[in-house]
């Protein structure tokens, strides 16, 4: 069975309270996991900071169109990697279950003191 956004949800809730909903916090943690996507295929640090410098010199997108552009980026990216993004995700979502609350908590914690994530 493929993990479903809905079991992310879920797990994320349960995990991390009200702010799991929160669009904001979403938004971080996409961002966190597309640039840790990037340098997994050797994207350096400079050319993620020219891809941001041009992104935010221009005005913003809208959200829904985005996304659907982001998803169609990522299916494309794990297609041409090889990559079976479906069991990779039911395998990332089993992994994190597994992972105590706790330490989510601490990991959050610091992200919050260095300004990268909601309360």
């Amino acid at each position: 069975m493929s993990a479903r956004p809905e079991d992310w949800l879920r797990w994320a809730r349960e995990t991390f309270g009200p702010i799991a909903a929160d669009p904001g916090e979403r938004a971080l943690r996409f961002v966190e996991e597309a640039i840790e996507a990037g340098q997994a295929a050797g994207i350096s640090r400079e050319t993620v900071a020219a891809i941001a410098d041009r992104v935010y010199a221009r005005p913003p997108g809208a959200l829904a169109r985005e996304l659907g552009q982001a998803q169609g980026c990522l299916e494309l990216l794990a297609l041409v990697a090889g990559v079976d993004l479906d069991a990779e995700a039911t395998a990332e979502l089993a992994r994190v279950m597994a992972i105590p609350k706790a330490e989510w908590a601490a990991r959050h914690g610091a992200k919050v003191k260095l300004g990268i994530a909601a309360e």
